[in-house]
């Protein structure tokens, strides 16, 4: 399967010559002039390579990179312009904080040179995973997980992790989620990823919990599986056949996700709340529905979005944000978790706030289950016997 790439550039010229030059390495590529243009056809953006231009009329490249953050996506990005240097430091800089895969900066005098000295190291060659290659990984040892910790804020313990899968992928290498996760909800395997992820996540805590940490351990879960056919029997089976305490599992709901019908979804909610799960409603603040959902479903806890926290030092409008929703939750008797922590400022804020919990690349990295357990032992705070948080369940959420 061919590379794809898209263009973004308001110079024809521009757009032919990259065109041309991409389509010598091998790329199918696209191209469009304005973000407008982005906005009415999304479907482009799920390419391998984007050459940004940072002069769009009356947007710039940086309404793109917000946009490009705001879908998710995990493109390489290239930036092209005629701007001086330091307003291509700062693109790149922005684009970085969001976590966005900037390759670097090709000066438009010096294309036609330079662009292949970019491309050589893209490896042309690689392919997308497929339909038939995923369903192999879920049926055998090629998923794996990583776990971020979660501390405590206000008296410092390590009380948990959250879970995050990976794709050793026997010829394209570590594949991260979000190359995979899209191809799974397009193709329907959305629910046995999400099982695999759930099984090996309860087998990995019950290894911990016979060394007697107490450690609580958070998986994401999409609203198609709340969906599910049976879903309530199937968790309680899955669950049984590990050893786990009550409520040391926390079930990550997003709240971008569509849920038609919060009646049905408060019903499996429930249920699995009463299994001993903990229900978070993650990436707080991001949808459209967000207090509906917090309204209606049966949450324990709210997860503050890491583009709110991580903005808080030099955005006035994010810091007020992320202290509303702190408030908010601890009003309504939740645990609040914040993540995207970066900053020893950012953990300030937080701790003065009262938020009650936080993850993020300040306090540690995801990292396999061997490094966190001798991370974790290198920790003199933590305390095994004596979580440092109890999930409220309470007729308030």
């Amino acid at each position: 399967m061919a590379s794809t790439a898209l263009i973004i550039d308001d110079d024809k010229d521009v757009q032919l010559l990259s065109k041309l030059l991409l389509e010598q390495r091998g790329f199918k590529v696209e191209t469009v002039g304005s973000l407008g243009e982005l906005v009415r056809q999304p479907s482009l953006l799920h390419v391998d390579l984007i050459l940004l231009d940072l002069e769009l009329g009356e947007f710039t490249g940086l309404d793109i990179l917000d946009y490009l953050h705001d879908l998710r996506l995990n493109a390489t990005i290239l930036l092209i312009s005629t701007n001086a240097s330091d307003i291509v430091t700062r693109a790149m800089e922005v684009g970085r904080s969001k976590g966005l895969k900037m390759l670097g900066f090709l000066p438009k005098s010096s294309f036609l040179k330079g662009l292949f000295a970019f491309l050589s190291p893209l490896k042309t060659s690689a392919r997308a995973p497929t339909r038939e290659e995923l369903v192999q990984a879920i049926a055998s040892n090629e998923l794996f997980l990583v776990y971020q910790p979660q501390q405590d804020l206000q008296r410092g313990h390590i009380v948990g992790v959250e879970a995050l899968v990976r794709w050793q992928h026997p010829t394209l290498g570590l594949l991260f989620p979000d190359s995979f996760i899209p191809m799974a909800e397009r193709h329907g395997l959305i629910g046995a990823l999400t099982w695999r992820v759930l099984e090996l996540a309860l087998a990995q805590q019950a290894r911990w919990q016979d060394k007697g940490w107490g450690l609580n351990v958070a998986v994401n879960i999409p609203a198609d599986f709340i969906k599910e056919e049976g879903v309530i029997e199937s968790f309680r089976r899955l669950k049984n056949r590990y050893t786990i305490g009550p409520a040391r599992l926390t079930l990550e709901l997003t709240e971008s996700v569509g849920i038609e019908c919060l009646g049905y979804a408060r019903h499996v909610l429930e249920a699995l709340r009463d299994l001993g799960c903990r229900l978070s409603l993650d990436d707080f603040g991001t949808g459209y529905s967000s207090l509906r959902q917090l309204y209606r479903l049966p949450f324990g806890e709210l997860k503050v979005d890491r583009s709110f926290v991580s903005a808080m030092e030099q955005d006035d409008a994010a810091r007020a944000i992320t202290l509303s929703v702190i408030d908010l939750g601890k009003r309504m008797g939740l645990e609040i978790v914040a993540e995207g922590i970066e900053t020893q400022a950012q953990f300030d804020l937080l701790v003065e706030a009262g938020c009650s919990l936080g993850q993020g690349y300040y306090l540690a990295r995801p990292q396999s289950a061997a490094a966190f357990e001798q991370w974790l032992g290198e920790r003199r705070s933590y305390e095994p016997t004596q979580p440092a948080s109890t999930p409220s369940f309470s007729s308030a959420c």
